[in-house]
């Protein structure tokens, strides 16, 4: 079976995988349990727009856990199937950010970009944020200025709460008088933390539809 697991899908399926520990260690009820087991895997096949019977039976152990030994193991069970992010030299980075005049990006080990929904760093010495996703079949880039915010906020792209930064992009509204129009959004600044934490990459996809003119 090839994968087919991205990894937003992936923090998806984990999420209501969780939900199903924590219902078993709080709920004593064993039908209420039961229940909400059968809803969070239907709500993991959810995540997929469609799935063959052997993908299907990947997922059905989702109901099936007691225990934390029992998550890991359907974690572990998983990662085979897993999507990795495209793997990108620094030469393939420089062509995407030409007007960039130093880069310095992450190194990163094959293992890392098992769990990548984008590729992103932050430079100190520009103060910018630069983010690479992969899009109908290519690899895309944008950066924007990024400034941390002194105060945990909500991530425009995971949801999820922690340390954030204002991250702004500039779109050239107007080639023939260079008029630009910004975009701003709280996004986190460990790039790895909301990896961990994005479930849909609708937020993420707009920003680079909207810098494209799309």
């Amino acid at each position: 079976m090839e994968a087919f697991i991205e990894n937003h899908v992936l923090n998806q399926i984990l999420r209501q995988a969780k939900h199903v520990l924590d219902a078993e260690q709080r709920v004593n009820d064993m039908k209420v349990k039961q229940e909400f087991a059968y809803y969070s895997l239907n709500k993991a096949e959810k995540a997929f727009e469609s799935l063959k019977n052997p993908q299907l039976e990947l997922l059905k152990p989702l109901v099936s856990i007691k225990n934390e030994a029992d998550f890991n193991h359907f974690k572990d069970s998983l990662e085979p199937y897993c999507i990795p992010f495209q793997p990108i030299t620094e030469a393939q980075l420089k062509k995407l950010f030409k007007k960039a005049k130093k880069l310095h990006p992450p190194h990163l080990t094959p293992d890392d970009f098992l769990h990548l929904t984008y590729l992103s760093w932050y430079d100190k010495g520009s103060m910018k944020k630069f983010i690479v996703r992969e899009l109908e079949g290519s690899v895309k880039g944008l950066s924007g200025s990024f400034v941390p915010s002194p105060q945990n906020g909500i991530c425009h792209f995971c949801h999820h709460m922690g340390a954030v930064g204002l991250f702004t992009v500039d779109v050239k509204t107007d080639t023939k008088n260079h008029n630009y129009k910004a975009l701003s959004n709280y996004i986190c600044q460990d790039e790895a933390n909301c990896n961990a934490h994005i479930t849909d990459t609708e937020k993420l996809d707009f920003l680079f539809d909207y810098v494209r003119g799309k």
